[in-house]
């Protein structure tokens, strides 16, 4: 029974909640908007209980289909862990890094987080800020204690964190 009978949804893939998620953020790289939908948490929300198997479906836009299923099959080549040993999944689960993609050949690659150039801009835009409020100094003005603290740990901390962005790029 489809609720929405003329849905621009298509369901691409089910499948468990951890892979499912990891497929969703894969499809969001490549600029593919996806919609996942778990009947069974939503029947354990509503008060009903489940029936359900603990499969959770994938959809995404009619138009993105085929994209989607090319991705989603690459993917689950990618996610083969019978050939990686039993020492270094548990390493993995250990690690406190939030992502780590395995390759079928069973190397690793850490993706780092990287900020937005949103982010970014106004990051530069408090450290300029912060010291034109503090440009009185330069001129033999006094400033009181709590501008000068202030103003210098944001330069500080938003010029570490331009500094770290542009030092840790991407290999």
């Amino acid at each position: 029974m489809n609720i929405l009978p003329k849905s621009q949804y298509e369901k691409v893939f089910e499948g468990s909640q951890i892979t499912t998620q990891h497929i969703k953020l894969v499809l969001e790289e490549s600029g593919i908007i996806s919609i996942i939908r778990d009947d069974g948490e939503s029947a354990l929300r509503s008060g009903y209980g489940t029936t359900h198997t603990s499969d959770v479906k994938l959809f995404v836009d009619k138009k993105d289909v085929l994209k989607a299923k090319h991705i989603i099959t690459s993917t689950l080549e990618d996610i083969d862990t019978e050939n990686i040993p039993d020492a270094d999944l548990e390493a993995l689960a250990k690690q406190k890094d939030p992502v780590i993609m395995t390759t079928s050949t069973g190397t690793s690659k850490k993706e780092t987080y990287r900020r937005s150039p949103f982010n970014l801009l106004l990051n530069i835009g408090l450290i300029i800020y912060s010291a034109w409020r503090l440009s009185p100094l330069l001129r033999g003005e006094e400033l009181s204690t709590f501008r000068i603290i202030v103003s210098s740990t944001l330069i500080i901390l938003c010029g570490w964190a331009v500094i770290h962005h542009f030092t840790n790029k991407k290999a």
